[in-house]
């Protein structure tokens, strides 16, 4: 069935709208399925003092927010892996293990919803709503239950919660079968080309937020179907 699906997602991009400023149109969808860091909620800066605690912990030099910044999306062992690359440390267990513990600790530091994230989320309350992300989904639940959210979501999966992790598009396969929703009744919602690309491999429809964590070249160079400045602009796109 996705393999069909999947097909039929290529005539779609001949039917790609204008810009919102070119009088688009909205699509109607069934299941809005959000990336989490950098998309939906700004976690950089936690991510980023747990990562450097855990440097500090090993011996190691710490690194910018930066630096930090273009590591996050890939889960955790390659957040660490591209951390501790170059310093000759060669345990990488041992980096993730810091990592889970300072992170662990330091969950809700910073940490807060992005401009109008809540209000989408209300919002959108009466469609199928979901993460998909490559974040450990027990960090996921934590964050969400901290944000006082959890509620919004009928299905959380994280970087641990299947075999794979995006841009496999099992995750997002997995959530299609389970709502029993087609490709072009689904929307993703991410901020990097590993959620565009995840996205294009399901055969669903793809919106990149231009504030998050992602490279602006990287991301323009992806080709999503839509690209917004503020979530808000999700009411604008989709119905």
């Amino acid at each position: 069935m996705f393999l069909e699906s999947k097909e039929l997602s290529c005539p779609k991009k001949l039917l790609l709208f204008a810009s919102p400023a070119e009088g688009l149109v909205e699509r109607k969808f069934s299941l809005i399925v959000y990336d989490f860091d950098g998309t939906l909620v700004d976690t950089l800066l936690d991510i980023a003092d747990a990562v450097n605690l855990s440097l500090k912990t090993l011996g190691l030099r710490t690194l910018t927010r930066e630096t930090i910044r273009r590591y996050v999306g890939k889960g955790v062992e390659r957040l660490m892996a591209q951390s501790i690359d170059g310093t000759g440390y060669a345990d990488l267990p041992s980096a993730v293990k810091q990592f889970r513990k300072h992170y662990s600790e330091n969950l809700m530091n910073h940490t807060r919803f992005y401009p109008s994230g809540r209000e989408i989320l209300h919002h959108f309350r009466d469609k199928k709503q979901a993460i998909c992300s490559n974040k450990p989904e027990d960090f996921v639940r934590r964050i969400l239950e901290s944000l006082d959210s959890l509620e919004f979501f009928d299905a959380i999966l994280g970087g641990d919660s299947l075999n794979s992790r995006k841009p496999d598009p099992e995750g997002l396969l997995h959530l299609l079968e389970r709502f029993q929703c087609s490709p072009e009744q689904v929307v993703l919602v991410g901020d990097s080309p590993v959620d565009i690309e995840t996205g294009k491999r399901a055969g669903v429809y793809t919106c990149v937020v231009s504030f998050g964590f992602g490279d602006p070249k990287e991301i323009a160079s992806a080709d999503a179907d839509y690209s917004i400045d503020h979530l808000s602009q999700l009411k604008e796109l989709f119905h």
